[in-house]
């Protein structure tokens, strides 16, 4: 017998795919990290050079593809939290046990502010950790602002790369999600076209299947773009009208390809012409040559969305003019009143979950505070550094991350260790530090153990760069990752009761809700009227849009509690044949919703009011330990034939949802 290892440990392994290489990203970080400490060494100013290096790095490490406008106000957001952070622990510094406690309160008004959305915990963790490092020097009271302000022009460093690249191709972020979910639509449209003996079988994700998560993930992030922008706006604007036009006829394209009934060579056609679209926008080339006018099914779907892609001068509207917008006045009732303020304002209270997340981090920060005080050592707030990162909330999973950073930080640290040891200390460093900036992005997208093992090098230059002779901090820097990994997975993990079930339940549910709003809409009967049509169509999208939104939520929380140790990965992957499965029904819902507005079904209100029913049911089914007396029975593959495939996967969705006996 062979050993296998089990599934959580592989995936706990297991990189992600290669994916090109972002060297825009990697050119941008290189210099942001470099220039300024070429800058200190010239003028002798490192202390300086280096916080201006770390404003820079923070701020320019992780892959987005957001659009630019985004990215930039994220940077009003992070950054002043984040110069808060170091302003505060300076204040705080240099008081024992009192700074210990102050500290612990800056670590839970971190993690509050972390419930907030990702831009403000992204700032949230930054400023935990300038806070960490300011309570660990000796400051004078009107130096304090100093490496605050250095801190934010390093931010503001990156921010003006980032405005350079934009200037070259402001456009890049979305042309690239769009380029992908074309792609996607290709090989979703060649897996369809593949014999049904092919795509049939006993396996719980079949290639057809994959390709359509593929597409639906892709459009969740190209629809995440638009929406953005959208809400930024006062008014719409030629570009996002554009945007959103050619998204709704992607969203006919998927439904057509679920829908069926296409010949292969229909489809191989389509597959192929996607593809060649998809490398026209990805490269910013014109209009392919071989698009058809007057094509009819998949061929006008495509003729259309050339054509919107690629508007004709003569035709289109005219183009926005970058940075200008069409403002539109609000009348005054659609102001929100006293009750809707109010109402905001009490969303802004943190949950339970958020306030228990916080109250765990600002216990295992004290006790790296207590273990740096124990063991004492030069620069030893690593340890607490190490805490903040690791058990950074909503950043995925507190085991996967600890044991990450733990095996990339092993691989760093010997990396830093031979480079600190053959390199002297001046521009050849520098040179090694721009090499590592260069491969840090693409590193990143391939895994977190990945990114630490060319970040620690990295930070262990700037370190070394102001540390006196020949001091080597590596080993001591494995030592503190490893007893701060070990201390955020006792005590911010093993100690604390895990319930993944809950968590999968909760999201289940409402992908469930979402599913039953996307067959309500997909039932509706479609309007007399022909120019009704494209409103009906876009209620149908929308609905579709947000049911594959959840059930792609719900794989997410699934992969992160399968990469835990059991017995949460043993619970999670019980679910996934569920998960699976309502996918599918999805999936028919789709198809419904496309013969349901080509009028080629006719939907009796009774028969859709009883499959409503059902959804209820199946949806009030989900965490109870059984079937309750006089729950409605979903109905069978016999009653009506128009919802022969939806009733088929009803019935196998609430099959699967009840326990073993």
């Amino acid at each position: 017998m062979h050993y296998k290892p089990a599934d959580w440990l592989v995936l706990l392994t297991r990189l992600n795919p290669k994916t090109a290489w972002p060297w825009r990203h990697s050119v941008r970080l290189a210099i942001a990290v470099t220039l300024p400490m070429l800058v200190g060494l010239l003028t002798g100013e490192v202390e300086a050079a280096i916080m201006v290096s770390l404003g820079a790095l923070l701020n320019s490490v992780k892959v987005q593809s957001d659009p630019y406008r985004t990215r930039f106000r994220n940077f009003l957001i992070i950054v002043p939290i984040a110069m808060s952070g170091f302003m505060l622990g300076a204040l705080v510094a240099g008081h024992g046990l009192l700074t210990l406690a102050l500290l612990v309160l800056v670590a839970i008004l971190s993690g509050l502010i972390s419930g907030y959305g990702a831009v403000y915990s992204t700032g949230a963790m930054q400023m935990l950790m300038l806070a960490v490092i300011a309570a660990a020097g000796d400051h004078a009271p009107s130096s304090i602002w100093i490496p605050a302000l250095l801190f934010a022009g390093g931010a503001g460093f990156a921010a003006l790369l980032l405005a350079i690249e934009a200037l070259f191709d402001r456009h890049l972020p979305e042309r690239t999600a769009l380029a992908h979910l074309l792609h996607a639509l290709a090989h979703l449209a060649r897996a369809a076209a593949e014999p049904p003996e092919d795509k049939a079988g006993h396996a719980l994700a079949t290639p057809f299947e994959q390709q359509r998560r593929h597409v639906t993930d892709a459009m969740m992030k190209a629809y995440s773009g638009l929406l953005e922008a959208r809400l930024r706006s006062e008014g719409s604007t030629p570009a996002s009208d554009g945007r959103a036009a050619i998204l709704s006829t992607t969203g006919m394209l998927f439904s057509a390809l679920m829908a069926g009934g296409h010949a292969p060579d229909e489809l191989a056609a389509a597959g192929h012409r996607l593809d060649g679209i998809a490398t026209a926008v990805a490269r910013g080339r014109a209009r392919p040559s071989d698009a058809t006018v007057g094509g009819e099914g998949l061929a006008g779907i495509l003729d259309h969305l050339v054509d919107e892609i690629w508007p004709d001068a003569e035709v289109s509207a005219p183009r926005a003019v970058p940075g200008k917008m069409i403002r539109k006045a609000s009348p005054a009732s659609a102001r929100p009143g006293w009750h809707a303020r109010l109402a905001q304002v009490g969303r802004l209270a943190p949950g339970r979950d958020v306030i228990i997340t916080a109250l765990r981090l600002a216990l295992c920060l004290a006790i790296a505070f207590a273990a740096q005080i124990w063991l004492g050592g030069v620069r030893s707030y690593w340890i607490p550094l190490c805490v903040v990162i690791v058990l950074k909330p909503d950043f995925g999973s507190v085991f996967v991350r600890a044991v990450q950073r733990s095996i990339g930080t092993i691989l760093g640290v010997a990396i830093g260790v031979v480079v600190l040891t053959f390199v002297p200390k001046g521009f050849w460093l520098l040179a090694c530090m721009a090499g590592l900036g260069l491969v840090v992005p693409a590193a990143g997208l391939r895994g977190y153990a990945m990114q630490c093992t060319f970040l620690t090098p990295l930070v262990l230059i700037l370190i070394d760069m102001t540390a006196p002779g020949t001091a080597d901090f590596g080993p001591q820097r494995l030592v503190d990752t490893l007893i701060g990994s070990a201390i955020v997975l006792v005590f911010g993990y093993l100690i604390w009761p895990r319930d993944p079930a809950a968590q999968i339940q909760r999201a289940f549910a409402g992908a469930m809700a979402a599913a039953e709003a996307f067959f309500h809409a997909a039932s509706t009967p479609p309007p007399a009227d022909p120019a009704g049509v494209p409103s009906a169509r876009s209620t149908d999208l929308a609905a579709m849009t947000t049911a594959y939104r959840s059930l792609s939520n719900v794989r997410t929380t699934l992969q992160r509690a399968i990469a835990e140790p059991p017995p949460a990965s043993r619970e999670a992957a019980a679910w996934f044949p569920a998960v699976v499965e309502a996918e599918r029904l999805c999936d028919r819902i789709t198809r419904l919703a496309e013969r349901n507005l080509a009028g080629t079904v006719t939907l009796d209100p009774a028969a859709v009011e009883q499959r409503l029913a059902a959804f209820e049911a199946l949806r009030a089914s989900v965490g109870r330990p059984a079937r309750q007396p006089g729950d409605p029975i979903p109905a069978s593959a016999d009653g009506d034939p128009a919802f022969r495939e939806v009733d088929f996967e009803l019935a196998r969705l609430s099959q699967l949802m009840q326990p073993a006996t």
